[in-house]
C-alpha cells in the first residue's frame, strides 16, 4: 500500500488547481486519473464545444492563457492547456487509476485502484458535480425507437438518427446543442423550465469582467 498525504481524485482543472495549491504549502500528495489528464475534456465532449468563458478568466492559477482574452478555447485546445499546466508544475498525476473506492481507515482513508491501495490522511473528490446524467422515471417508459442521448454521447448532428429532436433543459449545454442541431435543418424543440439565463455581455465587455471588476468573483463559495 501507498502512502501520501493527500490523494487528488480526477486530473481536470479542479484537480490540478488543487494539486498546485498544495505543492506551494508543500503538502505531500498524488492526482489519481482514470483516463489521461483532461480526459473528460478529450472523450466526453462534442466536437463544436468551446469554453463558456473568455481565456482571461479560464485560466488556472499561475499559468495564463496565451493570445486573445476574450477567445473562447475550443474543448481540445483546453485539454491541451491541462497537459501544458501538469508538466509546468511538475503535477504528481498517477494516468490510468480509476479509483474504485474510499473507505476510511483509522485515521485516514484507503482509496482502491485496479493496480494498488493507496492511504492519505484526507481526499479531495475533483471529479465534477455533474458525474452522472440524470433521467426521469418517465425516461424508462419511451418507446424503444426514441433514442435517448446525455450530453457526454453526443458528438455531432450527423450521427442523430433521423427525424426531430427533444433538448431537456436549457442550460449552456441545452441551448448550444439545440442551436448547433437547428442549424444542421432539424426541427428542434427546446424544453425549459424555471430557468433563467444572465446577460452575456454589457455595454461592450463580456459580464465575467464586468464581475471580476466589482469583485464578485473574489467572494468566497458559502457566500
Amino acid at each position: 500500500m501507498k502512502r501520501t498525504d493527500v490523494i487528488i481524485v480526477g486530473a481536470g482543472q479542479a484537480g490540478l488547481a488543487m494539486s498546485q495549491s498544495l505543492s506551494r504549502r508543500g503538502i505531500d500528495h498524488v492526482v489519481l486519473e482514470r483516463g489521461r489528464v483532461g480526459e473528460r475534456w478529450r472523450s466526453e465532449r462534442w466536437n463544436s464545444l468551446r469554453l463558456l468563458t473568455t481565456s482571461a478568466h479560464s485560466a488556472l492559477p499561475g499559468l495564463p492563457h496565451e493570445g486573445d482574452p476574450e477567445h473562447f478555447l475550443p474543448a481540445a485546445d483546453f485539454a491541451d492547456y491541462l497537459d501544458r499546466y501538469a508538466a509546468a508544475f511538475t503535477v504528481p498525476v498517477v494516468t490510468g487509476a480509476e479509483v474504485m473506492s474510499v473507505e476510511q481507515s483509522f485515521a485516514g482513508f484507503q482509496v482502491a485502484t485496479p493496480a494498488q491501495c493507496w492511504y492519505a490522511r484526507a481526499v479531495v473528490v475533483a471529479t465534477g458535480a455533474c458525474d452522472v446524467p440524470s433521467r426521469p422515471p418517465q425516461a424508462a417508459h419511451l418507446p424503444a425507437f426514441v433514442e435517448q442521448l446525455s450530453p457526454t454521447d453526443y458528438r455531432a448532428p450527423d450521427d442523430l438518427p433521423d427525424g426531430n429532436v427533444l433538448v431537456v433543459g436549457a442550460s449552456s449545454t441545452g441551448v448550444q446543442l439545440a442551436e448547433e442541431i437547428h442549424r444542421s435543418g432539424r426541427q428542434v424543440t427546446l424544453a425549459v423550465g424555471e430557468h433563467t439565463r444572465m446577460v452575456r455581455r454589457y455595454r461592450g465587455r463580456d459580464i465575467f469582467d464586468r464581475m471580476a471588476a466589482a469583485g464578485i468573483l473574489d467572494d468566497p463559495a458559502d457566500e
